[in-house]
Formats: C-alpha cells, sequence, structure tokens
C-alpha cells in the first residue's frame, strides 16, 4: 500500500473548482492504474492520499495525476509554469503506522486545519469520506478494509459506526494525536518486500519524483541493502539458515559485510544484526582481517 501528499504551489484547490478537477484527476488515476483508494483528502493548498497500488506503479501514477492536473490548471486560466510546490514526499509504512490510523488521519484533516468542525465532515465535499455515506460507493474508493479492521461491515451501517469512531479518535488524548500527525504527515507504502524492492527500483532509479526524509529514508535504504544481502547469500551458496548456525566471524560474512560497506551507506550494527556477526564493532576488523589475508 503506498500513498503520498503533495503541495500546490498556490492556495487555490478551493477557488474556480480547482478541488473538483484535481478530484476527478484522482479517480482517472486510480481507475487506470487499478488503485484502491482507501481515504483522500484535498484541502486549500495540499492533499493527502492512502492507495493501495496492487502494481508497482506508485511513480508512474503519482507523475500521471500531478502533471494532467497542472496542464488542465494552466490551459483553464491561460497559464504557464509549475502548479505543484515541488515533489511529492513518500514514506514507508510498517506495523507502527497502521492502515486505520492513516485513514483516521486523512479523514481528518480538515478538523485538525480548522476547515470544518467535526459535526460536518459528512458535508466536506473534497474527501472520500462523505463518499463512503453515497448507497453506492464510487468506483476505485475501498472503506472495506479498514471497516474490517474494525470488525464492521462493508455497508452504511459499518461506516456509521466507523463515524462514531472517529469522533472518539478525535475527542481522545491530545498527544496521541500529536503522535498520528507526525507519524502520518507525509505519506506511506505497505507492502510485501518483494513489492518494497520494485517500488525501491522504481524511485531510484526510474524516476527521482519522490523525496524521502529521516527514517523514511532509511527505511527505504534497508529494502536495498536487504536486496543485496539476498543476492551475495546466493553468490556464496549461502541459506538464512547458515547466517545463524555458521560462526559469527566466518570469512564469507565478512566478504558479504565488505561488499555492504563498499556498496551501501549500511552501518556496522545493521550489518551484524542481519548476518549474526556479534558484537557491531567486530565488523571492521573482521572485514580488515580478511582483506589482509587475501
Amino acid at each position: 500500500m503506498s500513498s503520498a501528499v503533495g503541495t500546490i504551489a498556490k492556495s487555490c484547490f478551493f477557488r474556480g473548482g480547482a478541488g473538483e478537477s484535481f478530484e476527478r484527476c484522482l479517480y482517472e488515476v486510480v481507475n487506470r492504474c487499478g488503485w484502491k483508494l482507501h481515504a483522500y483528502v484535498i484541502v486549500s493548498n495540499h492533499y493527502h492520499l492512502a492507495v493501495e497500488t496492487p502494481e508497482p506503479n506508485l511513480v508512474f501514477g503519482m507523475k500521471w495525476l500531478q502533471s494532467t492536473f497542472a496542464t488542465r490548471f494552466n490551459r483553464l486560466r491561460n497559464e504557464r509554469g509549475h502548479v505543484f510546490q515541488g515533489r511529492y514526499k513518500a514514506i514507508l509504512i510498517g506495523e507502527d503506522r497502521p492502515l486505520l490510523g492513516l485513514v483516521d488521519y486523512v479523514h481528518l484533516n480538515p478538523v485538525r486545519a480548522g476547515i470544518r468542525p467535526l459535526s460536518e465532515l459528512k458535508d466536506y465535499g473534497l474527501s472520500s469520506y462523505p463518499k463512503y455515506f453515497e448507497r453506492k460507493v464510487r468506483n476505485g474508493l475501498c472503506r472495506e478494509d479498514f471497516l474490517s479492521i474494525l470488525g464492521e461491515p462493508n455497508s452504511l451501517a459499518g461506516i456509521r459506526r466507523y463515524a462514531k469512531h472517529l469522533e472518539w479518535s478525535e475527542e481522545g488524548d491530545p498527544k496521541r494525536r500529536d503522535v498520528l500527525t507526525k507519524r502520518y504527515c507525509c505519506g506511506w507504502f505497505i507492502a510485501a518486500k518483494e513489492e518494497k524492492k520494485a517500488l525501491e527500483e522504481d524511485l531510484r532509479e526510474r524516476h527521482p519524483d519522490v523525496v524521502l526524509e529521516g527514517s523514511e529514508l532509511k527505511a527505504l535504504n534497508e529494502v536495498m541493502w536487504e536486496g543485496l544481502v539476498v543476492k551475495a547469500l546466493a553468490a556464496a551458496s549461502k541459506s538464512e539458515a547458515d547466517t545463524q548456525s555458521e560462526l559469527k566471524g566466518a570469512p564469507w560474512k565478512a566478504g558479504i559485510a565488505r561488499t555492504l560497506r563498499a556498496q551501501t551507506t549500511a552501518g556496522n550494527l545493521w550489518i551484524a544484526k542481519r548476518l549474526n556477526m556479534g558484537h557491531p564493532s567486530r565488523v571492521t576488523n573482521l572485514i580488515r582481517e580478511l582483506s589482509m589475508n587475501e
């Protein structure tokens, strides 16, 4: 699952039908790319999306979304130039960023921005939230997954009970709300290891349209490091079981560690843990000994 946040260069999503135009582009790309749209919200100068990408086409879809909207936006206003402020952002999402909390954060964005009180959130049109109360959910929208986390049916009754859950979330501990804001303020990606690797290749090799920072960049780097370890194990005719059963200072482990240090930014702590090499300080010494003995 992946998602993103983008900022428009002018605070004009609320003017001249721009927000509605972006919303139409969003549904177009969801159908083009086969995405499952769990939640979205468009406010005056930015948007949040929570989408599931069955195929590794997040970068392609986001490029199409932003460029298509920008072209239409400029054509209607007879303008030229960039519409969005830089690139959209994405971060990885794991167990500490569960789907339900993400969907809650997106849906409550107008409330926390002071645009609508919670009691009027269903009237905020530029969001998936009011659409989920329609008898026939729009094509591409997916409420089933986050409702199932609550144990609710994929129905109007289920979404009404979700609304009660949302009221509780907003009226709960302010410190908890701050934590959610820090967690979900950029973008998200949930997937199996293979899909994360596909996204990593998409982002790093095919298109530089995503900016990753801090823990998000570290998480994506670790996907790349893991890929190198898997290849190195295969080249050395070693298995995952061998990393645990063989000596912590085995020369083949030192060889893989040397490759990681030479080709990536992986540190001794990660390498030692991944290859079961004991204390991180041993990694440098083992690499040095290997080089001296060759």
